[in-house]
């Protein structure tokens, strides 16, 4: 009888080890993206009170733009734009906060309706599997010509 571990047994050991971590590893991602993406909603928050209604000139929309990137936001760029509508008397400006180069996760999350609506739209396969899990929904819907998901 040996009194160590075998060469079969380690192995057995080291195969386990990574069958739980390949596992775990795509719940482990979206938990940190999820907790990154919470900065965006609650600034999306206390816009959609400020902003809901109001039209923005240029010159506001640019400032919130330069607040955002002034150091507001850790993990994402922000950018507040005015989207061409179907009715010219509707409001046109939403805000577009990406991801952060730094991230496998590549993602974007719009908002929409006078930002009324928080939307996700995914850059790349990881990006588009957070979305997903973001969502109650079961297919996404195409918005300004991208695959987007409703946000919770």
């Amino acid at each position: 009888m040996s009194k160590g571990i075998s060469l079969l047994e380690t192995l057995v050991a080291i195969i386990i080890v990574a069958v739980l971590i390949a596992i775990a590893l795509p719940y482990y991602r979206n938990a940190v993206e999820n907790t990154r993406s919470t900065e965006v909603v609650l600034f999306w928050g206390q816009q959609k009170n400020f902003v809901t209604g109001y039209n923005l000139s240029p010159e506001q929309a640019q400032r919130q733009t330069q607040r955002l990137n002034e150091g507001k936001l850790k993990y994402f760029t922000g950018e507040i734009v005015c989207r061409e509508k179907a009715d010219p008397n509707e409001l046109c400006w939403e805000a577009e906060f990406t991801r952060r180069e730094d991230s496998s996760v590549r993602y974007k999350l719009l908002t929409a309706s006078n930002f009324r609506r928080l939307m996700c739209v995914g850059l790349n396969h990881a990006g588009e599997s957070f979305c997903e899990s973001q969502s109650q929904q079961d297919e996404p819907e195409t918005i300004n010509g991208q695959q987007a998901y409703w946000i919770r």
